[in-house]
């Protein structure tokens, strides 16, 4: 079944159909008796202007109530009444004095806006534009001006009143549509899987420039960038900067939607007192959307889009990304729970094995280059054997966390044996590898730094090794023994 498009809808003032009729009838019967009333009022004028106009006018009103009863959903009848105004323009014309002329125009605008369609209304408008100019050509009293003048004012006002109705429509409308295109793109499994495919629909949704989800660190209380997308290019530093740059709780825009969990809307986020620099991006004008993603009063992070330019939103585009983000935060509630009843480590919390087996079945097909880190805790049964089980768990503990502190919120860190991790680097060269598995390093040497003499310390050997996605199995391999020669340098 063909489907009417919004923009080719009559737009009604809510009235029902059979109350339209009905409104209609009586309106149109009333403007037939006003225009018979002003034959018999001409009679002994025939032939002139306003006889015409009265006999004209008698005959469309006769055809508007034939084709309103007959076919009440006919395109006929707007414009037959819309051509109503004319006879009444000529009987301005031709006898300014005429008490049927305003009558006319009132029942005219009140017809016109019974029908609420803009294309009308403007023609109305136009109708009494010439009405007014041709009754005060000929001289019609100042009272009758006035009143037409009156009419129009409130005709305007109902074609302002019909177009943000009908703007509004539109956009509940497109909102519905937008809404239900992102559910399906909500089904992936996997927070990151989620993000991913949620933040790419948005920014095309918004007709965004960029969009980013950070996700909150509960125990540090800072925002991890998690992904971006871009519709536009970004250099590799520009890229880079963004996705390693954390933001505490309450400093910036998005610090400030994670303190307060409220949205901002900033058309010139330069000029904005909340807004920090992020390094390494370049200062530009910039117009900026930030939505907290929170569910059941929990806090997951935040949402951002971005478009070039000052005053490039609105607030429809606010509220459309806000429906957007409670959806998305809904599905990442059910991610999370889902990866941490089958995908997590039940201890460190970071990816298990089956889940590493799913990621590298379903990815294994794509062609790009990736690194990963095999990383060892070196004498963990040494520490197990002196201070317990309960603290190795928590050396364990720590350790996962380290990792994922260190490395890009993007990037995968799975529990790969009982004291070893594994992360891959999608879309990562050797030498940024390398990069990333000397942050780790760093951290775990300012850890240590940290623990008394009476707690254990932790020792890392990391194996980096990159390859093609193709290959991963030999790049597992040539890791783990590169990993082995480390430990034993």
């Amino acid at each position: 079944m063909t489907r009417t498009q919004p923009d080719e809808r009559e737009e009604m003032t809510g009235l029902r159909s059979g109350g339209r009729v009905l409104f209609s009838v009586l309106a149109v019967v009333t403007v037939e008796v006003l225009f018979l009333s002003g034959l018999l009022l001409y009679r002994h004028q025939p032939w002139t202007a306003a006889w015409w106009a009265c006999v004209i006018g008698s005959l469309t009103g006769f055809a508007a109530v034939f084709d309103t009863v007959w076919r009440p959903d006919g395109p006929t009848v707007p414009w037959a009444v819309v051509l109503l105004g004319i006879p009444a323009v000529v009987l301005y014309w031709a006898d300014p004095g005429a008490p049927a002329g305003p009558a006319l125009m009132v029942l005219l605008s009140v017809v016109i806006a019974g029908y609420c369609r803009k294309k009308y209304l403007w023609t109305h408008v136009a109708v009494m534009l010439v009405g007014i100019a041709g009754a005060h050509i000929a001289g019609a009293r100042p009272l009758f001006q006035l009143m037409l003048m009156a009419v129009m004012a409130g005709v305007i006002g109902v074609v302002r009143w019909l177009y943000l109705r009908h703007r509004e429509q539109l956009v509940q409308n497109d909102h519905l549509r937008r809404l239900m295109e992102l559910l399906p793109v909500l089904k992936a499994r996997g927070v990151q899987d989620v993000v991913q495919a949620a933040v790419r629909h948005i920014v095309r949704a918004t007709g965004s420039r960029t969009g980013i989800v950070l996700l909150l660190d509960e125990q540090s209380q800072v925002l991890r960038p998690h992904y971006l997308h871009s519709e536009a290019s970004l250099s590799p530093e520009e890229r880079e900067a963004i996705m390693t740059t954390t933001i505490r709780v309450g400093v910036g825009l998005s610090g400030w939607v994670a303190k307060h969990g409220q949205s901002i809307f900033t058309n010139d986020a330069m000029d904005d007192p909340r807004s920090v620099q992020v390094p390494g991006t370049p200062r530009e004008d910039e117009s900026i959307l930030v939505v907290p993603l929170m569910t059941n009063g929990r806090l997951y992070g935040v949402l951002r889009v971005d478009r070039q330019g000052k005053n490039q939103y609105q607030l429809s585009d606010l509220h459309l990304l806000e429906l957007m983000a409670a959806h998305v935060s809904d599905a990442i509630s059910r991610a999370e729970l889902e990866e941490r009843l089958a995908r997590r480590d039940a201890l460190t919390g970071v990816y298990n094995r089956h889940y590493l087996n799913e990621w590298s079945q379903r990815v294994k097909s794509e062609s790009r280059e990736v690194s990963v880190l095999l990383i060892d805790c070196r004498k963990f049964k040494q520490i197990n054997d002196r201070w317990g089980h309960l603290t190795g768990d928590w050396v364990l503990q720590q350790c996962a966390q380290i990792i994922s502190s260190s490395v890009r919120s993007r990037d995968l860190v799975v529990r790969y044996g009982g004291d070893e991790f594994l992360v891959v680097l999608a879309d990562t060269g050797r030498q940024e590898a390398q990069a990333i598995a000397e942050r780790v390093l760093q951290r775990v040497e300012e850890w240590n730094r940290e623990r008394s003499e009476d707690e254990p310390r932790l020792y890392l050997d990391i194996g980096v090794e990159t390859a093609q996605q193709s290959e991963w199995q030999k790049l597992l391999d040539r890791a783990d023994e590169r990993m082995y020669a480390c430990k034993h340098a």
